[in-house]
């Protein structure tokens, strides 16, 4: 089992579109049972281990949280990576990492994605704003690579691995990645990145470009 524990937009498809051609049951997001961050919210609740229904069908998953509706709002890879790893020992974990203001930034251009963790999941974050989604991120990848560093050596089977400095060569030690030498490029948004509030050291401020709008039924 291979489990993603990063945030959206941080290679979650580039990673999804490899290990579908590398032969594994990967599911993105949502499958056929649902929204994957939905049925793990209702496994917790329930008392079952959060992969039922899903472990015995699938062998990769790259994006679990769901975030679209009050009903459709959960984030397992960063309110239950612990039990995740718990209930699975022997799977590998892979912390997609990616640039913060980057992250935001593509938030801001899917569907003002941003807009709907601060209303869906306000919880996550220390403030519901631009610097709180910031500060969220980091907070999320120290919280993850302390507790995996903290298991007892060949205990766990984990990657930090940061899309745009690590080399693919960092995944080998825990599987067969065939012709692939570099991870894919998917989902690519042309617009630049869009910082705010001085964030960027170098003050840019650039126009927001057209926002994409998405109905959810």
């Amino acid at each position: 089992m291979i489990i993603l524990i990063g945030f959206p937009k941080s290679g979650t498809t580039s990673f999804q579109t490899m290990f579908e051609k590398l032969g594994y049951n990967s599911i993105h997001w949502k499958c056929s049972e649902g929204y994957i961050g939905r049925i793990i919210k209702r496994n917790k609740e329930n008392g079952r281990p959060l992969l039922t229904g899903l472990s015995d069908k699938y062998n990769c998953i790259t994006e679990m949280n769901v975030c679209i509706s009050k009903k459709y709002c959960y984030w397992p890879q960063i309110v239950d990576y612990k039990q995740l790893y718990q209930e699975n020992p022997d799977a590998l974990f892979i912390l997609n990492k990616r640039d913060p203001m980057k992250i935001h930034s593509s938030f801001q251009r899917w569907g003002n994605y941003d807009k709907r963790l601060y209303k869906y999941n306000s919880e996550l974050l220390d403030e519901c704003s631009e610097s709180g989604f910031i500060r969220l991120i980091p907070k999320h990848y120290s919280d993850v690579e302390e507790f995996f560093g903290s298991l007892e050596e060949g205990k766990c089977k984990f990657v930090s691995y940061d899309i745009e400095k690590d080399s693919i060569e960092k995944l080998k030690p825990y599987m067969d990645l065939g012709d692939f030498t570099v991870l894919p490029h998917e989902n690519v948004n042309k617009n630049r990145v869009v910082y705010h509030n001085n964030m960027n050291p170098n003050n840019i401020r650039r126009p927001l470009p057209a926002r994409m709008q998405l109905n959810f039924l």
